[in-house]
């Protein structure tokens, strides 16, 4: 395959009148603008909603290497976990990334008040920012915010319209029953 026009790196993907030729996709994001590129099918209108994956985040190597990013990160996840599990193993992972969120509202973005769509949704967020405030009372707000877009980075990755991020923590997070101790649900196929 022939390589992009502009950075000859990557792969050309797409067409692009500005260059009169062929781009990768990210030179295509990086040249973007409303003058120039209105009408073409990869131009789209700037999102008003909060840009959650430009947040500070631990890498998954970080998290890995780490025990007590680990201990943190379970206590959230865990906390997702016993939610989901007293509510009837229902939830879904939108709703799960829905919850994470509107921790980073919270936390990153400042907001003071929190809107919720929906009754589950505030009961979930109520859960989990509890388990915040007890299991990690000692851990700057920083750190929370990395921890929590690091989460939320890989439960979109994992995300694919069902409960696949959900199963994946249930099975090696476990759910949070006490600050420190949670079990594990080897049998879960929710």
């Amino acid at each position: 395959m022939a390589k992009c026009r502009l950075c000859n790196l990557r792969q050309e993907k797409r067409k692009c009148h500005l260059v009169q030729g062929m781009i990768c996709s990210l030179c295509c994001g990086q040249k973007r603008n409303k003058v120039e590129c209105e009408g073409c099918v990869f131009y789209k209108e700037a999102d008003p909603r909060k840009k959650y994956s430009g947040i500070p985040r631990y890498t998954p190597q970080e998290m890995d290497g780490d025990f007590g990013l680990q201990d943190y990160s379970n206590a959230i996840e865990g906390s997702l976990c016993a939610f989901d599990s007293e509510t009837g193993n229902k939830m879904k992972d939108e709703s799960a990334i829905k919850i994470l969120e509107l921790l980073l509202d919270k936390y990153h973005f400042k907001e003071e008040t929190t809107e919720f769509s929906d009754n589950f949704i505030e009961q979930g967020f109520a859960q989990v920012k509890a388990t915040i405030d007890m299991d990690l009372r000692h851990v700057p707000e920083e750190e929370i915010v990395k921890i929590l877009s690091a989460i939320r980075f890989v439960a979109d990755r994992r995300a694919q319209g069902g409960r696949d991020y959900l199963a994946i923590i249930h099975k090696y997070v476990g759910k949070r029953v006490a600050a420190g101790v949670r079990i594990l649900s080897h049998d879960f196929f929710g």
